[in-house]
C-alpha cells in the first residue's frame, strides 16, 4: 500500500510538473541579455548557356548572375530596455548576352541596397514608450545594348525611405526561445536516463538562463564558443546534482540540443499598444540613348503619417504548438507628388506631373499557428486581412486584402538553414506606393520560393 501510495504521489508530481511546462514555463521566461550581437552573411550565383538551330541560323544566348551582402544585428534586453539594431547592405550584379543571325543583344545590371533600423523600448512597471528609426535605400543602373542601333540605353534609379517610430503601450512580449530548448534537453535527458530526478519549474527556468547566457557570449571565434556553451550548461546542472552520469549520451544530448536545434524567435505575452508613425519616401531615375538624343526623368516623392492602435497576443499552448493573433485599427495619410520629363535633344518636349492624396480608415487582423514537430523543423501557417474604407484624390471607395502564407524552415547544419515559402494574395481596391501610386489589379496573386540561411 506505501508503496503504490508513493508510485502514485510521484506519478502526480511528475504529471504536474510536465503539465507545468505547455504553458506556464514558456509563458513565465524572460529573455535577459545585456548585449547580443550576430552576423549573416549571403552570396550565390548562377549561369546559363543555350544554343539552338532553329533553320534560319543559330541562335546564343548567355546569362549569369550573381548576389552578396551582410547584415549587423545587435540585442540589449533587460527589466528596463529593449533595444534592436540592425544593419546591412546587399548587392546583385546580371548580365546576358542574345545572338540571333540578325542582331546581338546585351543586357547588363547592378544594384545595392543598403538598410539601417533601430528601436528602443523603455519599461516603467507594465507600461512602455518606444522610439526608433527605419532607413533604407537603393541604387540600380541598367544598360541595354543592340548591334542594330549605333547607341545604347541607360537606365538609373534611386530610390530612398525614411520613418520615425514612436509609441507607448502597456505589456511586453517575451523570447522564449532558450526555455523552448530547456524543455527539448530536458526531455533527450530524461530519454537517455541521464537525470537523477525529475526537474522542477525553478530548474528548468534556471537551464533555459544558462542557454541564454551560453548562446549569447562569443560571436565569430566558433571554438571558444562551443567550449563556453557546453561548459555554461554542464556547470549549471552538475551544480544543482542533476546529472548521473556524463558520457557520450550526455554530451550528445547537449550537443544536439544547443548546436543544432532551431534558433528562431518565438515569443509570449500580450502587448496594447498606439503607434505613431511619420515618413519620407522618393524615387527619381533616368532613361538615356547613348547618344544624348532621346532622355527622360522620374521623379516620385512621398510624405506619410500613420495613426494605429490595437492589440497582440502570442501564446504558446504547448512545446509544439503556438497561435499568435491580433488586430488594430490604423489611419494612414500619404501626400505624393509626381513629375515624368521628356527631353529630345536635351529640349523639354512634353512632361506630366500630378500629386495623389491617400486617406485610408482599416482595421487590420491577424493569426499565426505555428508548429515545431521537433528540434529540426518549424511549419508555419500565416492569415493576414486589411479592410477598410479610402479616398483617393476624392474617389471614396472599400478596399480590402488577404495574405495566406505558410512557411518550411529545416536545419541543414550548424547554423545553416532551408526556407521554404508558398503565398495567395487576394487584392481589391489595393493601392501600392513606390515610383507612383498605383492601383494593384483585383484578383488572386500566387508565389513561391525557397533559399539557403547561413548565420555566424
Amino acid at each position: 500500500m506505501k508503496k503504490a501510495l508513493l508510485f502514485f504521489t510521484l506519478s502526480v508530481a511528475t504529471l504536474s510538473i510536465f503539465a507545468q511546462q505547455p504553458d506556464s514555463l514558456l509563458k513565465q521566461f524572460k529573455y535577459r541579455i545585456d548585449h547580443f550581437r550576430s552576423i549573416s552573411i549571403f552570396g550565390g550565383g548562377s549561369s546559363q548557356y543555350k544554343q539552338q538551330d532553329l533553320g534560319a541560323g543559330n541562335y546564343k544566348d548567355h546569362s549569369s548572375s550573381g548576389n552578396a551582402g551582410g547584415t549587423y544585428f545587435q540585442l540589449i534586453s533587460t527589466d528596463k530596455i529593449l533595444q534592436t539594431i540592425s544593419t546591412g547592405v546587399g548587392g546583385s550584379y546580371a548580365r546576358s548576352k542574345a545572338v540571333n543571325p540578325t542582331e546581338t543583344n546585351t543586357n547588363t545590371g547592378f544594384f545595392v541596397s543598403p538598410h539601417f533600423s533601430i528601436l528602443n523600448t523603455r519599461f516603467a512597471k507594465k507600461m512602455f514608450t518606444e522610439l526608433g528609426a527605419d532607413i533604407s535605400g537603393l541604387t540600380y543602373n541598367n544598360k541595354l545594348g543592340t548591334s542594330n542601333y549605333p547607341f545604347t540605353e541607360k537606365n538609373k534609379q534611386t530610390q530612398y525611405s525614411i520613418s520615425l517610430n514612436t509609441g507607448i503601450g502597456k505589456g511586453r512580449l517575451e523570447n522564449i526561445t532558450d526555455m523552448q530548448n530547456a524543455l527539448w534537453l530536458n526531455a533527450a535527458l530524461t530519454g537517455t536516463q541521464r537525470l537523477t530526478r525529475n526537474l522542477s519549474a525553478d530548474d528548468l527556468n534556471d537551464l533555459g538562463k544558462a542557454i541564454t547566457k551560453g548562446n549569447n557570449t562569443r560571436v565569430l571565434d566558433s571554438r571558444k564558443r562551443t567550449q563556453f556553451f557546453l561548459a555554461t550548461v554542464d556547470n549549471c546542472l552538475q551544480q544543482k546534482g542533476l546529472i548521473s552520469k556524463t558520457d557520450i549520451a550526455y554530451f550528445s544530448s547537449l550537443n544536439d540540443i544547443l548546436f543544432f536545434a532551431f534558433n528562431i524567435p518565438r515569443l509570449s505575452g500580450t502587448q496594447k499598444f498606439i503607434r505613431f508613425t511619420p515618413s519620407i519616401a522618393g524615387n527619381n531615375g533616368e532613361q538615356r540613348q547613348g547618344n544624348g538624343i532621346n532622355r527622360s526623368t522620374n521623379d516620385f516623392s512621398a510624405r506619410s503619417l500613420v495613426l494605429s492602435s490595437g492589440i497582440k497576443k502570442y501564446k504558446p499552448v504547448n512545446l509544439k504548438h503556438q497561435n499568435n493573433y491580433g488586430a488594430s485599427v490604423k489611419l494612414n495619410y500619404t501626400s505624393t507628388d509626381l513629375n515624368n520629363s521628356f527631353y529630345t535633344n536635351n529640349n523639354l518636349s512634353s512632361e506630366i506631373k500630378g500629386q495623389i492624396d491617400l486617406k485610408q480608415a482599416g482595421l487590420n487582423v491577424f493569426y499565426d499557428h505555428a508548429f515545431y514537430p521537433n528540434t529540426r523543423t518549424i511549419v508555419d501557417i500565416n492569415l493576414q486581412t486589411t479592410f477598410g474604407y479610402q479616398d483617393v484624390s476624392a474617389k471614396e471607395d472599400f478596399f480590402a486584402n488577404a495574405n495566406l502564407s505558410g512557411n518550411f524552415n529545416y536545419f541543414i547544419s550548424y547554423r545553416t538553414r532551408l526556407n521554404c515559402n508558398v503565398a495567395a494574395y487576394w487584392l481589391r481596391n489595393t493601392y501600392y506606393l513606390d515610383r507612383a501610386v498605383e492601383l494593384l489589379p483585383n484578383g488572386v496573386q500566387l508565389s513561391a520560393s525557397a533559399g539557403v540561411e547561413i548565420n555566424l
